[in-house]
């Protein structure tokens, strides 16, 4: 009789994975098994962490209609998520950049016109949204104008 070694130590517990492939990142369950590909490392993570609890059971995700109908714009979208993940790929690509040049190089025109609008743009939607937290997302109505306004006497 033959006696086997009994293994003692516990082998591993495989869990969901984000992993680097060429079309972008694919978030994987337990059984290793590619469920969805992503452009951005970041966005396959928040994807794996909303859908872990099926990606451990090596289920298939649960899809709402929110993503089924992502990049069409209408109330029911988590417009806000969509944000905050392009705002972060945003910071992410400012904070290289600004690594990047040198305070005494010469950029290019078109550069410099780039980098222009993008802070106006970002500037325009920042102060938008203090306004509408200040006023509670209601428009302010002047409501102390008159009603005519008299005009002065020609030659004055």
């Amino acid at each position: 009789m033959r006696l086997e070694k009994i293994q003692t130590t516990q082998q591993a517990q495989a869990k969901p994975t984000v992993a680097k492939v060429t079309e972008g990142y694919a978030v994987r369950d337990v059984n290793n098994k590619e469920v969805k590909v992503f452009e951005d490392i970041d966005v396959a993570k928040s994807y794996m962490k909303r859908h872990i609890k099926e990606l451990k059971e090596g289920r298939d995700p649960v899809v709402y209609m929110s993503e089924i109908m992502e990049g069409v714009l209408d109330d029911t979208d988590d417009d806000g998520w969509m944000a905050k993940s392009e705002l972060y790929k945003l910071s992410k690509y400012a904070i290289q950049l600004h690594g990047m040049i040198q305070d005494n190089e010469n950029l290019e025109p078109w550069v410099q016109s780039k980098i222009t609008k993008a802070a106006d743009y970002i500037s325009s939607v920042k102060h938008y949204m203090e306004y509408i937290e200040m006023t509670d997302g209601q428009p302010q109505v002047i409501d102390d104008m008159p009603d005519t306004i008299e005009m002065p006497p020609e030659g004055m």
